[in-house]
């Protein structure tokens, strides 16, 4: 399984036959199998695969890193030494110094009541054994490395006073801060927004080449895959099923694993113009309790599978060089697997009835009001200005999908819409019923007809209690379904989100974060609402969860004629969902209208921004040009000018920073309006050359 890179040295980490089993009062879990993987200097090697399929566990494995309760057969050699055989001590030497690992959230890795420069400069005077004043000097120069502006200051600050983009770069300085032989990477871009995570990975390509260390690089996101990894390997239920140069990997995939997730990733529409129905992997990952050995694992959700793979399990057979797959049938594997691409229904225009929900004017500040006085006098601080006269609509049966990056307004408004936020002003409409602006001054019947899904959906599960409980509560309090007929019916929902009904008597810890998440949507569909409002309700799934998802929202949509408002970062996911398509910035509208117009030239400057950050699953895609730096400004006072002005790459002169942008009527019609002082001829213009030199280069 070794591939060879050009000039790399002998890999700097072995996995041969990798099993790890961790033994519970619960009984025994095979989270790994049959893992072998090397990774050599200068390389990156992408693992993917759905949630519970390992790979966390065989990035800890690496590092010796599990607990007690683990066993751990085959063998993990760092730079050819057994790292089962090293000392307590030896281990402490290796971590964060020979290998070192940046985690999905950046917070886990920095203390709180600490400035972030000391911080690292504590990990250079344990390893390195620095004195203070090379420390921070070492400090600054990690810094600027990973591009952090004013690196000279930013080590003053605590890491509540970054973004989450700025708390990444400052773990990825620390792992960096010892020059380690094997940097591990475990979803380090999964909770930043577009653009935040398209800096991040321009970076990781940068460092690939600038520091010449072996990085594992594991993700759910196959569009990020395709973009940083040299080299990918596939896992499920515990087991390595492919692995190959990226390019062969996207191209020519041989397992019906690979095709699958490769198939769930939402794509635009083609040529034609037809969208297509989106394909999902049915069933759940092959349960890690399981002993079986005897089969192939993935049998029970493949298309192609025969008697054969029921009554043996599968080797790694040899497909091309550097290209193996763990499958019988590997020579018949085809593109259209998983069935032909199939149009999507078209949704019948909007009948003009009363909107779901209409909201004009809504205006939400934060802080503020505090006088020098205590009672009277001027005002010492001015309000956070997080919603600023937003207006959205959402009619019966469609979806409104609202994007933009951190600190934008999306959560806010999302909070404001279901009575979690009072807004400060504004109306709010539920079907023409003036909606109260705090939750509990509603109705009950406004409050059953509008749910919402959080972003972290472990704060909306009790974590002392089974999961069942949150979803036959909401059945018998929403629902109005007895006590003796919400089992049933749980059952039925937990099928319906993608997960076996036996994981009703589980608490939430004993799920993975994918899971729970489709829990919370189990939840939420339990009342039957008018109206779901989900905050990055798939940001956290995997590409063939989050299709299952998708789809599962589809049918629900055309079955109950319910309403979605979907806030998510994911360009390609709100494309696919969304009728209409609100971009916010600073609490601002930039752009407003149908989700065809928005997602085409020509847009507003920022929408621009945001899709040229989009990874797109294509190893080949030239990376476009358009980066934006800083972050999204959190002001007290109100702009002069346009509230994009000091970030946007198409800025035309003090007009800008001076006067409000005028609204202007987009290339949608009516409905479609784009904020911006440059006339929408102009833009189209601009971005059309823009785009026709970017493909010239890329041929």
């Amino acid at each position: 399984m070794t591939t060879d890179v050009a000039g790399a040295e002998a890999p700097i980490i072995q996995l041969e036959n990798l099993g790890v089993t961790f033994h519970t009062p619960r009984g025994s879990f095979r989270a790994v199998r049959s893992a072998s993987l090397e990774i050599a200097r200068g390389e990156v090697v992408g693992l993917v695969g759905e949630s519970g399929c390992g790979k966390s566990t065989v990035a800890f494995a690496m590092m010796n890193y599990l607990p007690g309760t683990a066993q751990i057969d085959g063998a993990v050699r760092f730079e050819g030494m057994e790292i089962s055989e090293f000392s307590d001590a030896e281990l402490r030497e290796l971590r964060g110094n020979r290998i070192a690992m940046v985690y999905q959230d950046p917070l886990t890795s920095l203390s709180p009541s600490m400035r972030v420069g000391p911080q690292i400069e504590e990990v250079l005077k344990q390893h390195l054994d620095m004195d203070g004043e090379a420390a921070q000097a070492r400090t600054v120069e990690l810094f600027a490395s990973v591009g952090l502006a004013d690196p000279e200051r930013i080590g003053g600050r605590y890491p509540h006073e970054l973004s989450g983009g700025q708390q990444q770069r400052v773990v990825i300085a620390m792992a960096l801060a010892c020059d380690p032989h094997l940097l591990i990477m475990d979803e380090p871009t999964t909770g930043l927004d577009v653009t935040t995570e398209a800096t991040i990975l321009d970076l990781i390509v940068e460092l690939k080449d600038r520091v010449n260390a072996g990085i594992l690089f594991v993700s759910h996101n196959l569009g990020v895959i395709a973009r940083v990894a040299d080299r990918v390997a596939v896992m499920y239920a515990g087991e390595i099923v492919e692995e190959a140069p990226v390019r062969e990997l996207f191209k020519n995939p041989r397992h019906p694993y690979t095709v699958g997730l490769l198939s769930c990733v939402p794509q635009p529409p083609e040529d034609d113009g037809v969208e297509r129905q989106l394909r999902s992997i049915p069933g759940t990952v092959f349960d890690a309790q399981s002993m079986q050995t005897d089969s192939c694992l993935f049998a029970p959700r493949c298309p192609m599978a025969t008697d054969m793979c029921v009554q043996a399990s599968p080797s790694a057979s040899p497909v091309s060089e550097g290209h193996i797959a763990r499958c019988f049938h590997h020579a018949d594997v085809a593109d259209d697997l998983w069935g032909e691409l199939r149009e999507r229904l078209v949704k019948p225009p909007s009948n003009g009835d009363l909107p779901v929900l209409n909201a004009e004017d809504v205006r939400k500040f934060y802080g503020g009001g505090r006088k020098k006085y205590i009672l009277f006098g001027p005002p010492v601080q001015e309000p956070v200005r997080a919603l600023v006269d937003v207006d959205m609509k959402v009619d019966g049966g469609r979806t409104l999908g609202i994007v933009g990056e951190s600190g934008s307004g999306k959560s806010t408004a999302a909070r404001a819409i279901v009575g979690l936020e009072a807004r400060d002003r504004g109306k709010l409409e539920l079907r023409g019923e003036a909606l109260e602006g705090d939750v509990g001054d509603r109705t009950e019947e406004q409050r059953s007809s509008m749910r919402m899904v959080f972003q972290n959906p472990t704060a909306s599960l009790n974590p002392k209690l089974p999961i069942k409980h949150a979803i036959t509560r909401a059945l018998r309090k929403f629902a109005g379904v007895s006590s003796s007929e919400s089992q049933e019916r749980a059952e039925q929902l937990m099928n319906a989100v993608g997960l076996d009904p036996l994981y009703l008597n589980r608490r939430p810890s004993e799920l993975s974060g994918g899971q729970q998440q489709r829990v919370a949507l189990a939840s939420a569909f339990a009342a039957n609402p008018d109206l779901v409002v989900a905050d990055e309700a798939v940001s956290a799934l995997d590409v063939s969860v989050q299709a299952q998802v998708l789809n599962l929202l589809e049918r629900h949509q055309r079955e109950t004629g319910n309403s979605y408002v979907f806030i998510t970062h994911d360009l390609g996911v709100v494309r696919y969902v969304s009728d209409d398509i609100l971009v916010l910035y600073a609490g601002h509208v930039a752009e407003y209208g149908p989700s065809d117009a928005v997602l085409a030239v020509p847009s507003h400057p920022y929408t621009e921004a945001l899709l040229s950050a989009a990874p797109v699953p294509d190893p080949d895609a030239e990376p476009t040009h358009i980066r934006l730096e800083g972050s999204v400004p959190t002001l007290r006072t109100a702009f002069k000018g346009c509230f994009f002005a000091g970030r946007c790459p198409r800025k035309i002169g003090d007009i800008c920073d001076n006067e409000p942008p005028p609204e202007q009527q987009g290339s949608g019609g009516g409905s479609h309006l784009i904020n911006c002082h440059i006339p929408v001829d102009e833009l189209e213009r601009l971005q059309r050359a823009d785009s026709a030199g970017q493909s010239s280069a890329a041929d």
